[in-house]
């Protein structure tokens, strides 16, 4: 596919990276000569400098063949423009980052009934395919996970039915054993496995070590009961300090506090805190900068039930939720910009670190698959996917037997959804058309998963 990034900041920057080395035609259009040298310099991708609202560098960027613009300046209406003038000049589909939850949404008014309303502006017509918001993704995902009896990232496909999560190794069930001796209590595949920054397929005969992140995917209901293996199974949290009041705290705050959860919100500007206090109405604000011990006993993060760092400075994220961990939290979540920062924060200490960018990169990678994939999650540091496939009549798949498959040696097939059935695969089980097929990947073997769900 050619692709056309607008934007060569931190966002612009990771999303170029994914895509090359998926091996896409990237063209990025920055109008920063210094962000598009480190382009230049880092990535096999083509560089137009200028600025994208101007149609000529546009068409100069050659948007009228690209498959897909990828609009992420810093800036909602520059976004907007871009992938307004892009569209009119041919591009077949197109991503806006937009920060103000306010720009993604329909405006609602009267209708000819009193009791309906009309849509008179929507994404569409504004030349938009996709609304992405990073940072509201990361406040979704931080509820999703608050929301579960344990402290792990988890992605959802099938409509729900199957669930991926992330567990650390650290109990005698599975440290020192092989994959193919640990009593799983429920049909599970550990489609992934990471050690350090690495991450790949697991084989039975892996043995895993203390401290490894075991990736499972099963059916949703048998996920609870498989993750007691690993830790030991927690309430829902009924308190919740937050420190950080921007654009991703201040939506877990709300969220939260819809739930019924006592929420604590730590903000170090005066004037963030008064205007959160005004919207929020049951959260309990204070005005603090620094996570030190003092603040955080004196505000008894050490009684609540899980810390949740959201400032707008990774490091600064990283040192709060150390530090809440030190004084007795037993859930931590921080916010991190870069996603290779995340197995370094979880080997310190964090129990959760997430990227706003990886789920980003998760949201636009579904933009770009092919043979029948719906959705997709990226894992590690992006070197890994798990795609879910809807099979087709005339998929090379349809009709055969899985061992029969010549399957790519770094992917694996997770699991097999038919009907409301959650199957766990075997060899001799042969895939119908319209069964849902989640695999992990490497990103390498992508392109041969992917032929496996298309036509011959």
């Amino acid at each position: 596919m050619y692709i056309a990034i607008v934007g060569a900041g931190a966002a612009g920057f990771y999303i170029a990276s994914l895509l090359s080395r998926e091996k896409h035609e990237i063209v990025v259009i920055e109008q920063d000569e210094e962000a598009a040298g480190q382009v230049r310099r880092e990535l096999d991708a083509g560089v137009v400098v200028g600025n994208a609202v101007i149609p000529r560098i546009l068409w100069q960027a050659e948007v009228q063949r690209a498959d897909l613009l990828v609009a992420v300046t810093g800036v909602d209406e520059t976004n907007m423009i871009t992938c307004f003038m892009a569209k009119e000049l041919g591009v077949k589909k197109t991503i806006a980052r937009i920060r103000n939850p306010e720009y993604a949404g329909y405006l609602l008014v009267g209708g000819r009934s009193p009791y309906a309303t009309r849509k008179i502006v929507r994404p569409r017509s504004l030349g938009v395919d996709l609304f992405v918001n990073p940072e509201i993704e990361a406040a979704r995902e931080i509820v999703s996970i608050l929301s579960g009896l344990y402290v792990t990232p988890m992605e959802e496909f099938a409509d729900g039915r199957v669930q991926l999560r992330e567990f650390r190794a650290g109990s005698a069930a599975v440290v020192e054993k092989r994959l193919s001796e640990i009593p799983f209590p429920r049909p599970c595949v550990v489609v992934m496995l990471g050690r350090g920054d690495d991450i790949g397929v697991p084989s039975p005969d892996t043995s895993v070590q203390k401290g490894d992140r075991l990736y499972l995917l099963a059916a949703r209901k048998d996920m609870d009961q498989l993750g007691a293996i690993f830790e030991v199974p927690r309430r829902s949290p009924r308190t919740v300090v937050i420190f950080g009041g921007g654009t991703v705290g201040f939506h877990v705050a709300e969220a939260l506090e819809k739930r019924g959860v006592q929420v604590k919100l730590i903000e170090k500007s005066v004037a963030r805190s008064q205007e959160i206090s005004s919207r929020l109405k049951r959260t309990v604000v204070i005005q603090g900068g620094r996570p030190d011990r003092e603040l955080l006993l004196g505000e008894g993060v050490s009684h609540s039930d899980a810390f949740v760092a959201a400032t707008g400075d990774e490091s600064l994220n990283i040192l709060a939720g150390l530090v809440a961990k030190d004084v007795g939290v037993s859930r931590t979540i921080v916010v991190v910009d870069e996603p290779e920062y995340i197995p370094l924060a979880e080997a310190i200490g964090v129990d959760v670190a997430m990227s706003p960018l990886l789920l980003c990169g998760s949201r636009i990678a579904h933009y770009i698959l092919h043979g029948g994939a719906v959705s997709v999650a990226l894992l590690g540091k992006e070197d890994a996917q798990v795609i879910e496939f809807v099979v087709g009549p005339n998929a090379r798949i349809s009709k055969q037997a899985i061992g029969e498959l010549q399957w790519p040696k770094r992917a694996v097939l997770g699991a097999v959804v038919r009907g409301d059935a959650v199957l766990a695969p075997t060899s001799s089980m042969t895939i119908e058309p319209g069964d849902t097929v989640i695999v992990a990947a490497m990103i390498d073997a992508i392109p041969g998963v992917e032929r496996l769900f298309k036509s011959p």
